[in-house]
């Protein structure tokens, strides 16, 4: 049986507790957004070949495929709240031991150890956010939340642009790795306040098995699920190689590489809360059509330029066009799933997007080696334009699939 936990949702919502989370949520992300830029070029450094980095890099998301849903159950039954503090010291824990990799066998177990920590905190977070969010403000209250990770793209790279400038990218991971534990800081104001662990102990009638039964019938859900497999599938041959590929054709230094990413972030942390308002009052399809489209163009521009003003406008375009598309998805999910399986579905949700993620590194190194990553990110815009076209077919197949508030889609 699974039990529900958790701060009481109420209309109204919480917003102090729903703010301390967001700075949470900073804190947590800013560490792993600052040592993204350099990553693959640390690990490479280290003699590493293109297919070896995309399986390093896609470990973390083979293991959350496994955790999340085990780690999303034990949320339900311990409480979401006390996660934070197991995930700061966590991560602080692998991001130290990037550091002091003496061999590149050592960055597998690393990466796993990382993944197991990254992979508790994303569900349990959006669970809690959904929780506490007004029912007719879930899109504006989930671009706010999302915006939190939104910064920690934006201002992760600043750092990491300051840090590499004068220190070995070892240093960095070392000094980065205190960053995770001051997020207990706005988790001490958190359980000051009593009652942001009053649990309404309500049992379902639903079990695990049950629970993914429900959830998975929802139209709306299989249909999130597939965009979310796509874009997540692309997106890890940008995460995988847009570095590498800029530093070997465009002859650019890792400082100003974080500092294009940097600029993605910016613009996906801007787009978030007016992705949120326009998803709240004409629905989450178009977002979502648009964003993808734009997604496809970006990749398409990766591919064949080497104009540095071209490639900074398409980074702008593909963050704020990832933004939209987070939003969008994240506030239909708190629609189309059952409240007492919303941390399994959460978990359900993010899950899928580890499948793309994971798979999609791997099919990137491939292409990589034998094509090129030119032809990979061709790859990558194919993928993603088939999102609109699912959602016109999956619309018409169902004869009118709604996308948009309070759609009642299960099957």
């Amino acid at each position: 049986m699974i039990a529900w936990r958790g701060p009481s949702i109420t209309k109204t919502g919480s917003p102090k507790k729903l703010y301390l989370l967001i700075i949470t949520t900073i804190i947590l992300f800013l560490a792993t957004q600052t040592i993204n830029p350099i990553l693959p070029l640390y690990i490479t450094e280290r003699g590493v070949s293109a297919f070896e980095l995309g399986i390093i890099i896609s470990l973390l998301s083979f293991v959350a495929i496994i955790a999340k849903i085990p780690l999303g159950i034990m949320a339900e039954r311990v409480g979401r709240w006390p996660i934070i503090p197991i995930v700061a010291i966590g991560q602080t824990i692998s991001l130290a031991l990037y550091s002091i990799a003496a061999d590149p066998s050592w960055f597998y177990p690393i990466r796993i150890f990382h993944a197991i920590f990254v992979a508790a905190y994303a569900p349990t977070a959006l669970a809690i956010t959904q929780d506490l969010s007004p029912q007719d403000k879930k899109g504006t209250m989930m671009g706010i939340f999302l915006t939190s990770i939104g910064v920690t793209s934006t201002f992760g790279p600043f750092l990491c642009t300051f840090f590499v400038s004068f220190l070995a990218y070892e240093q960095v991971f070392q000094i980065v790795s205190i960053i995770p534990l001051l997020s207990l800081i706005p988790f001490l104001m958190i359980i000051r306040d009593k009652d942001s662990f009053n649990v309404n102990h309500r049992r379902t009638d639903l079990n695990l098995r049950e629970s993914l039964k429900v959830i998975t019938s929802s139209r709306g859900i299989q249909v999130l699920s597939y965009l979310r497999l796509v874009f997540s599938f692309a997106n890890a041959f940008f995460i995988t190689f847009f570095a590498i590929h800029v530093e070997e054709n465009l002859i650019l230094s890792s400082s100003f590489i974080a500092l294009l990413f940097g600029i993605k972030g910016i613009a996906n942390m801007i787009s978030r809360i007016p992705s949120g308002k326009l998803a709240d009052k004409i629905g989450h399809k178009y977002p979502i059509i648009i964003a993808f489209i734009i997604l496809a163009v970006a990749f398409l521009v990766f591919s064949e330029t080497s104009n540095i003003y071209l490639l900074t406008f398409a980074l702008i375009i593909y963050g704020a066009a990832h933004g939209m598309r987070a939003v969008a998805e994240w506030s239909l999910l708190g629609d189309y799933a059952p409240p007492d399986a919303r941390n399994v579905a959460t978990a359900y949700l993010s899950t899928i997007f580890n499948v793309g993620s994971a798979f999609g590194a791997v099919v990137a190194g491939i292409f990589a080696i034998f094509l090129g990553i030119p032809a990979a990110f061709k790859l990558a815009a194919a993928i993603i334009l088939s999102g609109p076209i699912i959602i016109k077919l999956y619309t018409w197949r169902v004869g009118g699939l709604r996308l948009h508030r309070n759609a009642s889609d299960t099957k």
